[in-house]
């Protein structure tokens, strides 16, 4: 599925500001107890060891945020998901060496910089155990000092920076999602332009085919005439020709692909935040059925998207016999409200409708027993025949053009 794999490998990082910053805030942080060393009497292997220890910390703090990729905004490798849970434990037991082995005052760079490397870096639920046990240190840690409440603020830097990298991949896929339906839109409108094509230079064209071939008949065979029938008998091969070639341009404008429309339409649900599983147990189908199985998938999909509120979709197509049975199934409720009393919902399920019965299908709609929406389709396996592209333009078209 090349549409889907592209999204999700498309690149997404944290705005350019914050950084930058996170950072550089995180070297000013580390200044403090630098400068408190300076201050203090410690031998020289401790000082030595702090400020190796800084400077290790600094580097590995530095290489995380800058060269590694929150794991919440991308698909990462195990290897990689691996890499950035080994730095940030390391980091965490440097500065427990250094807080417990030098002062107390080098315990805050779990304050900072452990809450904002893990808030940011690790997936969700690393995250909010890496904060709850800074929390928890931090709590024990300040009861004999008198600074307990400083749990308080460690707990709201680790959330925040949670929750920041959430929104960006929040905002990263309502833009991925954007584009796809963006290319819906522009592929929506090249199927309305091929319509119209059809429907007008289609017409006229086998108008002046007809009109030609009577023209010829009434004609009369003469010697005066013979140059005049010449050129009718001219008239109707460049109309034909001209109305072969319309309906060629038409198919190639309205038969997308079953296939790169079930990619299609995975992309746009995981863009929008909904699990999809498609499942495609065809092979190689009639062209008109194809067409039909095309526009069921990206409706059924549209729809989802929509209106279900749904957290997962299920796309099969499957084969009994001479029939093909297509399903897009979610669990969600928006569907369910929206159309608690009207079995098909909006005009391009209505229109679909009429599509698969008049191609002696059957087709239904509604919500499934156990919750969310289901949407099937049973259509008989005919024959392509010729025949076949002036069909689809005149009825394939309709579903999406309404779909609400």
């Amino acid at each position: 599925m090349s549409i889907l794999d592209a999204i999700k490998k498309k690149p997404r990082g944290l705005p350019v500001i914050p950084w930058l910053v996170v950072p550089l805030l995180g070297l000013f942080i580390l200044v403090y107890p630098i400068r408190v060393l300076f201050a203090s009497d410690l031998s020289t292997a401790r000082s030595a060891f702090a400020l190796g220890g800084a400077a290790l910390f600094a580097g590995v703090f530095l290489w995380l945020m800058l060269t590694r990729k929150p794991l919440q905004l991308v698909t990462a490798e195990p290897s990689e998901v691996l890499k950035v849970r080994v730095a940030i434990a390391f980091l965490a037991v440097l500065a427990g060496a250094l807080g417990f082995g030098v002062g107390p005052e080098w315990r805050m760079l779990f304050f900072y910089h452990i809450n904002a490397a893990a808030g940011i870096m690790l997936p969700k639920r690393d995250a909010y155990v890496t904060i709850a046990a800074i929390a928890i240190l931090t709590l024990v840690a300040g009861a004999s000092t008198g600074f307990w409440w400083l749990a308080a603020p460690a707990i709201a830097i680790g959330l925040w920076s949670t929750t920041f990298v959430g929104q960006v991949a929040a905002v990263a896929q309502l833009k991925a999602a954007r584009e796809e339906l963006a290319r819906l839109a522009v592929s929506e409108e090249r199927l309305r332009f091929a319509r119209d094509l059809h429907d007008l230079l289609g017409h006229s064209l086998s108008l002046i085919t007809l009109k030609s071939e009577l023209a010829e008949r009434l004609l009369p065979e003469t010697p005066e005439n013979r140059k005049a029938i010449e050129e009718v008998r001219g008239l109707q091969g460049v109309a034909r020709g001209a109305l072969k070639e319309v309906r060629e341009a038409v198919s190639g404008y309205r038969r997308p692909s079953l296939d790169e429309e079930l990619a299609g339409a995975c992309a746009m649900l995981e863009a929008a935040g909904i699990s999809c599983r498609a499942r495609k147990e065809v092979e190689s189908l009639p062209g008109n059925t194809e067409g039909i199985l095309t526009w069921v998938v990206r409706e059924g999909a549209t729809n989802v998207v929509r209106h279900s509120r749904a957290k997962r979709c299920d796309i099969r197509l499957t084969r009994t016999g001479g029939r093909v049975r297509a399903e897009v199934r979610d669990d969600g409720s928006g569907l369910r409200e929206r159309r608690a009393d009207d079995g098909v919902g909006g005009s391009g399920l209505a229109g679909l409708a009429e599509r698969v019965r008049a191609s002696g299908g059957q087709f239904e709609a509604g919500p499934l027993p156990g919750g969310g929406f289901g949407l099937r389709v049973m259509l008989p396996l005919g024959e392509d025949d010729s025949a076949g592209t002036a069909g689809w333009a005149r009825s394939g078209v309709g579903a999406s053009e309404g779909a609400e």
